[in-house]
């Protein structure tokens, strides 16, 4: 009896030590199954993606649709710069969303703006016997637009991209933060910037392009070269091809001298998709001796006349022709 005992209670001590494995086992099984194949694990994954601009492994993992759409964003340097500020607050507890499914919100801050979006996973097969296998619903990428009327190109996220329409559309991920600008020597536009949370957003960028000082500059310095060019031509009252003259019934005498009193304003716009000069108002001063043909007294000819005249301006790289549109 006492023989029987001794292998009871060590067959007892064996199965306590089974079942104290097995629910081990259970407790390790249920906490991998849920942070490590678990549906956060694979939300966790794609923002990691998506900070280290990884755009192939992003769009993987999220199985979403690309539209049709300029991908520029979509992976390397621009998306990376689309989730260069994105930190990850918290990502909540997965909700129940019927059929196997589950809806996952990740509260977020992109830069000072906090933010949240929810990603919707659903259960597809078992790995291992017990691990769940988790993969995202398939979605549509969001869209951001860029329009830019007087120019072809722009800076998006860091990287120069082709406009070849008015407007052109880009796909991107979510969530990010899109900027576009535009800078360069003779032209400028500050920079515009919109954030995405999900497939439904987009986003409107709208860069209003405008002339540098640099361009400014060299527009007035030509203009001031031809009007130069027409005071240079003395001894005449209509200086040819310039947009000043005087006409008078007297006898105007030598020297006749035209000096510029008031330069014109150099005002560069955008008309559609062209860059032209507004009209160039201006004043210059005569001064000469005349002499009355009836009288014959002479005396001093000293007249101030308005003129105004158009130019066409050609903007090239590194170059601008000034070319002076006189009737």
């Amino acid at each position: 009896m006492q023989g029987t005992t001794s292998v009871i209670k060590a067959v007892a001590t064996w199965l306590l030590a089974l079942m104290l494995t097995i629910a081990a086992a259970v407790v390790v099984i249920y906490f991998v199954n849920a942070k490590v194949y678990g549906p956060g694990h694979q939300v966790s994954s794609y923002f990691q993606a998506l900070r280290e601009g990884d755009g192939e492994r992003a769009l993987g993992l999220l199985a979403a649709k690309v539209p049709e759409a300029n991908a520029a964003l979509l992976d390397g340097p621009a998306l990376k710069a689309s989730a260069a500020d994105l930190e990850v607050l918290e990502i909540h507890e997965p909700r129940a969303a019927g059929d196997d499914r589950v809806d996952i919100d990740v509260t977020y801050a992109l830069g000072e703006e906090e933010g949240q979006s929810t990603f919707r996973l659903t259960r597809t097969e078992k790995q291992w016997l017990f691990f769940d296998r988790w993969n995202f619903v398939p979605s549509v990428l969001p869209t951001v637009t860029v329009s830019a009327p007087s120019q072809q190109e722009a800076v998006l996220n860091g990287v120069q991209v082709a406009l070849p329409e008015e407007t052109t559309t880009f796909a991107s991920f979510y969530p990010a933060r899109v900027e576009a600008s535009y800078d360069s020597e003779f032209f400028a536009a500050p920079a515009q910037s919109g954030v995405l949370a999900s497939p439904q957003d987009t986003a409107s960028l709208v860069l209003a392009t405008e002339a540098t000082e640099a361009l400014t500059s060299a527009v007035d310095a030509k203009v001031r070269d031809f009007l130069a060019g027409c005071t240079s031509a003395q001894d005449r009252l209509a200086p040819p091809g310039c947009p000043f003259f005087h006409f008078t019934d007297n006898r105007v005498q030598l020297p006749i001298v035209w000096e510029i009193t008031e330069y014109p304003e150099v005002n560069i716009r955008a008309v559609s998709g062209n860059w032209v000069l507004s009209p160039l108002n201006g004043k210059a001063r005569l001064t000469a001796e005349q002499t009355d043909l009836f009288s014959g007294v002479k005396s001093p000819l000293e007249v101030e006349k308005d003129f105004s005249f158009a130019a066409q301006l050609s903007v090239g790289s590194g170059e601008v022709s000034v070319s002076p549109l006189i009737d």
